[in-house]
């Protein structure tokens, strides 16, 4: 396959990173039920976070279910992913409580722009294509389609099903400084990710482990979400929370399907 379609497979690993480490929003019907549940759950547990000791262990489940009904409470926000030498920027918001998001992401020298509304997303920055924007559908057939509808379906863009992946793996805090709380632990990818976890080469092989810090406020706000696995490390920063975030999507007449070039 031609650059165009590695560039593409770029793009939706970088939206996977993205929303893999907390910018996270509910795609189901019932997203308005998880999340009132998930603000109850962290009303009743930020007391008990706020006096959390160095060297205590808690349920990370627990952790992301505070967090992420406090990011669904704050509405909004401003994040930046850095990759080592590379960073992403962008802003989103949650609507009904699914998340919206505008990204610049840079892939292979250039920069591609990733908006995610409703049950679509679209990539500006593909060459060879009819028209700016490229519309993908999850549920699309094509093998970038299929990326994204792992990513929809394997718990990343569900903070609820994310939250209770992570039920049962034990989380340390490892500091208490300045009103922020720092976590640490590690998990299975195939536990933390569920379907959009990478498959093995061969049913006998191991992935390593995923290595997670989240630094949150005393708010249970996301300050940094880090993830490391085999030396590569992402860091997400997250700031200006409640901001004015307006997302939509492209103008019709800049989008277009994807064009998938000759093999030939």
């Amino acid at each position: 396959m031609t650059i165009s379609m590695r560039r593409s497979s770029g793009a939706a690993l970088a939206l996977a990173g993205l929303l893999a480490l907390g910018a996270c929003g509910s795609s189901d019907d019932g997203a308005g039920s998880a999340t009132a549940k998930s603000s109850d759950k962290s009303s009743e547990t930020s007391a008990a976070a706020s006096t959390q000791a160095k060297g205590e262990s808690v349920d990370a489940g627990d952790v992301a279910t505070r967090m992420v009904a406090a990011m669904q409470k704050a509405g909004s926000g401003t994040m930046s992913m850095d990759t080592g030498g590379e960073k992403a920027t962008g802003d989103f918001t949650y609507v009904d409580g699914k998340l919206q998001q505008h990204t610049t992401v840079p892939v292979e020298g250039s920069e591609m722009e990733i908006i995610s509304v409703g049950d679509f997303v679209y990539l500006k920055g593909l060459p060879g294509q009819a028209k700016p924007w490229v519309k993908i559908d999850p549920s699309g057939d094509d093998p970038v389609s299929q990326m994204f509808k792992g990513i929809a379906e394997g718990g990343i863009s569900d903070p609820t099903k994310m939250a209770e992946n992570l039920k049962g793996t034990q989380a340390k805090v490892t500091s208490t400084d300045g009103g922020n709380t720092t976590y640490e632990f590690t998990v299975d990818p195939a536990k933390a990710l569920g379907d959009a976890a990478a498959p093995t080469p061969s049913p006998s092989a191991s992935t390593p482990p995923l290595s997670m810090t989240y630094v949150l406020d005393g708010q249970d706000r996301p300050v940094t979400i880090s993830t490391s696995v085999s030396g590569q490390a992402i860091t997400v920063t997250y700031s200006d929370w409640g901001k004015k975030v307006d997302i939509s999507a492209p103008p019709a007449d800049q989008v277009g399907p994807m064009s998938f070039p000759s093999s030939t």
